[in-house]
């Protein structure tokens, strides 16, 4: 008798399942580049000099502290407890550390002045989707979507602030032209991308 291999093959885990950490050394990846990458954000915002830069930089490096805790916490009950839900908390977590930094980062370059850097952020929201997820999830998109809306919010928050805030030594005329410019072209852009996801997680599977 000849076996049908759709019958018989058993549908492969998510890729959300397959990504739980089945070693202990592999609950410290993450956590740990979220710390150095704190370090990093506080040191870039001490390196310009200024006190909005410095203050941006420490809450920056404040969120990726409390990211990579929150992230370890998470990874570490996925490993211990080995069940399905524990993996899709820990993918939850993972993709809103995600999204929150790239976010974090895109706003807050604008802030000090660096708009380019904004693509970071982008970047960062992404690899996390990515590499976690082998069918994206509604959850992942649907977070995607709300770190854009809060990109929106952020950017036209500094664009109000850019055009009626005196300049002076915390805001010099170069940095008000930034949130203004960086911050309009920022909202725009975060703006169509969060339709997009959103779209996207109206047609997505729920895991």
């Amino acid at each position: 008798m000849e076996w049908d291999d759709d019958d018989t093959a058993e549908e492969a885990p998510p890729g959300w399942v397959l990504s739980t950490p089945t070693r202990y050394r592999e609950i410290w990846g993450l956590p740990a580049l979220a710390l150095v990458l704190a370090a990093v954000a506080v040191a870039v915002g001490a390196a310009f000099g200024d006190a909005l830069a410095s203050a941006t930089g420490a809450v920056t490096g404040a969120l990726g502290i409390a990211s990579a805790v929150l992230h370890f916490v998470s990874a570490r009950r996925a490993y211990l407890e080995q069940t399905w839900g524990a993996s899709w908390d820990l993918h939850r977590v993972r993709v809103a550390v995600g999204v929150t930094a790239g976010a974090a980062v895109m706003v807050a370059s604008i802030v000090v002045g660096l708009p380019l850097a904004a693509s970071i952020g982008v970047i960062a929201g992404f690899s996390q989707i990515n590499r976690y997820a082998r069918s994206i999830p509604r959850f992942d998109l649907s977070a995607v979507a709300w770190a854009f809306l809060a990109v929106v919010a952020s950017c036209a928050v500094l664009v109000v602030l850019g055009l009626v805030l005196p300049t002076g030594p915390v805001l010099p005329g170069w940095r008000a032209t930034v949130w203004v410019v960086g911050g309009t072209a920022g909202a725009l852009f975060a703006a169509v991308l969060s339709l997009v996801h959103v779209r996207r997680a109206a047609r997505a599977p729920r895991y």
